[in-house]
């Protein structure tokens, strides 16, 4: 039902125009107010990227700090350095009329200068899941000048995660670990509860092993045999340490061949639907067979 309201909201904002100055929260719950639609625009975290791309307004990027996620697009732009450690020289030098995706001290020296800057999701611009996608697509659009594009756009993908979820609806949950682990034999990090990973495991048909932990806790490999998950999920280079690890041979995820490899990052993008949509054919691909589930 929650995804029916927010694809109905989504929906009903298309056609407003906005006209500036505009004000809009950030993720400090804070009034940011952008005097007039921007024309020099610098991009410090992915999704803020991919966001003015699929809005058609790129063009307003005139630079964007290094990251392996960012769309390889935009790989000829000016950069203002690592996005987690953005240098200020880089950025002034720019000229930026807006600044997207800064926080900690950067935010706090751009603010001083004098230079607007916008960050959404929870503190420090953390995506938490999709609610967050579609409050930063919303925010973000309204700041370009671009709130109808924007609205269609979060209509477009919650109406595609509807579907997707449809086609899993009342099939048998699989119990699925999404887990992160650096060398074959180390203790893994693993996603628990309240994180975007979760929510994909849950929205795929599945049941997350360690829905009982919340965030990213490190477990031992001892408690990941005895969670014995069905399937499990981690970044597509640590597929290989899950596999070699001796220790994990006898779960059921490695003993039928069920651990896959998928990108978390785009999980908190506006690719969400993308992701959902493999996880949900890895767990369940009967659902998505010729004539299966609908």
């Amino acid at each position: 039902m929650r995804k029916l309201v927010a694809f109905g909201v989504a929906l009903s904002l298309v056609g407003l125009v906005w006209a500036f100055p505009v004000t809009v929260a950030d993720d400090r719950g804070m009034e940011i107010t952008i005097a007039q639609r921007p024309e020099r625009i610098v991009v410090l975290l992915p999704l803020y990227a991919e966001i003015l791309m699929d809005l058609g307004a790129e063009g307003m990027i005139v630079g964007l700090a290094d990251s392996p996620d960012n769309p390889p697009e935009l790989s000829g732009l000016p950069s203002v350095g690592p996005s987690f450690s953005p240098s200020l020289e880089a950025i002034v030098a720019l000229e930026p009329d807006l600044v997207l995706g800064a926080w900690g001290d950067i935010r706090d020296k751009l603010e001083e200068l004098g230079i607007t800057v916008l960050t959404v999701g929870g503190p420090g611009g953390y995506i938490r899941g999709i609610v967050d996608i579609f409050d930063a697509i919303r925010t973000v659009g309204v700041a370009a000048g671009l709130g109808e594009r924007a609205a269609a756009l979060t209509g477009t993908i919650a109406e595609e995660i509807v579907r997707i979820e449809a086609r899993v609806l009342g099939l048998p949950k699989l119990r699925v670990a999404f887990i992160y682990m650096s060398a074959p034999d180390t203790a893994p990090w693993a996603a628990g509860r309240d994180t975007p990973e979760n929510e994909l495991i849950l929205r795929a048909g599945g049941e997350n092993a360690f829905a009982d932990l919340v965030g990213f806790p490190q477990a031992s490999l001892e408690e990941l045999v005895t969670r014995d998950p069905e399937v499990i999920l981690t970044d597509p280079s640590q597929v290989g340490n899950i596999l070699e690890s001796r220790l994990l041979q006898g779960i059921s995820a490695v003993r039928d061949g069920r651990v896959y490899g998928i990108k978390a990052s785009a999980a908190i993008s506006t690719r969400v639907a993308e992701v959902l949509q493999k996880l949900a054919e890895l767990l369940h691909p009967e659902a998505f067979r010729e004539g299966g589930g609908e």
